[in-house]
């Protein structure tokens, strides 16, 4: 009886002592210049449990009932339980090496948002250096190996004939239950969740108490329970929270350009923030062609981001539809296909429309949303040379990508066409052929895009098709972790670019209203005298009825609101606001956040 109980007392604290070394780890290793302190590390370590337990628990299950097994007849299970120790070891080192490695550059536990682009592996990986990559992989190996050796040692030596059956059954039963309820997480209503182990209003604490594995395997089980997801309010009172946020507005204060049939250039520049731009508050000197080019065309001062990824940032801009925390629109084909797009209203006014893109366009499904949103052609790495795509390890470089718009240009002969442009360099690994800002190789990255920008725009001018172009440059996103002690809850966070240049503006200006990037859509076409109706989440900031300048983002695993009052964020795991300037004691800002949320996830899911 007693080497049974111990075996299986092993297996289970060995686990919870090897994630309690992990979230230590953890912790230290992206602190960054944040002070933690050995208190911190504690209560990381105290607060963590509960989910430790449970994945422990999930563990030792089999171990639990083959232990019983032998009761009843003894079973030689060295070899089983080494095998199943090695087994278990795969996903437990995976779970730990992602989200280490992850966490810098998406800001989020590992959780379910992982699948959406594992089925691209290429693609998943491409962020990581070959270097760096190959040293995963060595470690991930030593790792499997150390986990399976840890845990099998656990099982001493083969279990002998049970002389006391009754009691170890007993026992065994009381151990099954002590599982459960870890599992479970105690035995009041509230069961086990990812904001059980939240505690503190620094979210690096809170996000190194939760264990990775529990994250994912939670995350997995809420992915398609859509309707359930973000009721906060009832619809009457939901409608009344964002009532005149959201409308349908055609009308234009002011006309920005010298017709209405431009051909356009729409530059959607990969991870732009304002941060590297000194005319937005950015550094100094990173992009000198973009801050020479503000002074020539119509800046959108306080334009931000809704969303982190590029999947999520291409809707945002090119169909004015908000982003969701942990669902990528783009994956969805039954609604990405069904959205509107500045295409398609292009390809009803007779334009010809061509998306250019360095890097692979089936990613995320992105060249079935295109095509299924009123382009006409695509042009992606398969259509350069082997050596061009091996430029970056996203594929094609701006260098190049930049070349190719030009000569995309210069072929066209029917007017009005359209050409969207998704650059490439500016995304980690950060390595480019050019070294002007050698000390800093993200800043270095994203001012080898704006050379290649300057050029082009330079070369364009000069092309005989500048008069009747209108070129818009806006970001995708902005860049996770930078500069360097920047949080989700800073105002600045998702502060973007969005400029309009060419011939075919009236004159250079400076907007200074909030907005959003989903707002491009309706404020463009609303110049072109083309309607927005479908736009139903855009707004036109140059419209009569822009009541609300407002600029909402969503996430991982928040929201945020920014207007004239202030600025809100909020963990929706947590259910905590991590950031309030200045305090809403009557939460408007955060209950408009959440209904702006509700709202756009019930037209998601089709309520």
């Amino acid at each position: 009886m007693k080497e049974r109980i111990l075996f299986l007392f092993r297996f289970y604290f060995t686990q919870i002592a090897l994630f309690v070394v992990y979230r230590i780890l953890f912790l230290v290793l992206n602190t960054g210049d944040e002070p933690y302190s050995v208190a911190d590390a504690f209560e990381v370590a105290i607060y963590g449990l509960p989910l430790d337990l449970a994945v422990a628990g999930y563990f030792s299950i089999i171990p639990l009932l083959l232990t019983i097994a032998t009761i009843i007849k003894p079973l030689p299970l060295k070899r089983v339980i080494s095998w199943y120790c090695a087994i278990i070891s795969i996903p437990i080192a995976l779970a730990l090496i992602s989200d280490l490695t992850l966490y810098p550059f998406w800001e989020f536990k590992l959780d379910a948002s992982f699948l959406i682009y594992i089925d691209s592996p290429a693609n998943a990986i491409a962020s990581i250096s070959t270097w760096h990559l190959v040293a995963l992989v060595a470690v991930f190996a030593i790792i499997v190996y150390a986990i399976h050796k840890l845990l099998a040692a656990t099982y001493r030596k083969e279990f002998t004939k049970c002389t006391r059956p009754i009691m170890t059954s007993f026992a065994s039963i009381v151990l099954g239950g002590v599982l459960f309820l870890g599992i479970r997480g105690g035995v009041t209503e509230s069961t086990n969740n990812i904001g059980t182990v939240f505690y503190s209003d620094r979210q690096i604490l809170n996000h190194s108490a939760l264990n990775p594995i529990f994250s994912f395997l939670y995350s997995v089980g809420k992915m398609e329970d859509y309707s359930s997801l973000y009721k906060f309010f009832d619809e009457k009172e939901c409608r009344k929270l964002i009532k005149n946020t959201y409308q349908a507005d055609q009308s234009i204060t002011d006309t920005l350009l010298t017709t209405t049939r431009p051909n356009i250039i729409i530059i959607l520049m990969e991870g732009m923030s304002a941060h590297f731009i000194e005319k937005l508050g950015g550094m100094s000197d990173i992009t000198p062609n973009i801050d020479k080019l503000i002074d020539e065309g119509i800046l959108f001062a306080n334009c931000y981001a809704n969303s982190y990824r590029t999947d999520r940032g291409i809707i945002c801009t090119l169909s004015g539809y908000p982003s969701f925390p942990k669902t990528s629109v783009m994956k969805s084909t039954i609604k990405s296909q069904k959205l509107p797009s500045i295409a398609q209203s292009l390809g009803k006014a007779g334009y010809t429309n061509t998306f250019l893109y360095g890097g692979d366009i089936n990613f995320t499904n992105m060249n079935g949303y295109l095509y299924s949103t009123g382009y006409h052609r695509t042009i992606a790495d398969k259509d350069f040379t082997a050596k061009e795509q091996a430029t970056h390890r996203w594929g094609v470089g701006d260098d190049i990508t930049f070349n190719k718009l030009y000569d995309i240009v210069m072929e066209q002969t029917d007017e009005p066409w359209s050409i969207t442009y998704l650059t490439l360099s500016s995304h980690e690994p950060w390595t480019v052929p050019y070294n002007r800002i050698p000390n800093d190789e993200i800043a270095n990255s994203f001012a080898f895009t704006d050379e290649h920008l300057g050029t082009f725009i330079e070369k364009l001018k000069t092309s005989g098709k500048w008069d009747n172009t209108l070129v818009v440059c806006i970001s995708d996103h902005t860049v996770a972790g930078y500069p360097k002690g920047i949080k989700q809850t800073d105002r600045e966070r998702n502060h973007i670019p969005l400029l309009m240049l060419g011939g075919a503006i009236k004159a250079p200006a400076h907007i200074e209203t909030l907005c959003n990037q989903t707002d491009l859509a309706a404020t463009l076409l609303a110049q072109l005298n083309l309607p927005v109706e479908e736009f139903t989440f855009s707004r036109n900031v140059l419209g009569a009825n822009y009541k609300y300048p407002s600029a909402y983002h969503s996430y991982n695993n928040g929201i945020s609101l920014m207007d004239s009052t202030g600025y809100t964020v909020y963990d929706l795991d947590s259910h905590n606001i991590l950031h309030e300037q200045p305090q809403d004691s009557a939460n408007t800002r955060l209950n408009k956040a959440k209904a702006i949320l509700q709202s756009t996830y019930n037209d998601f899911i089709g309520e």
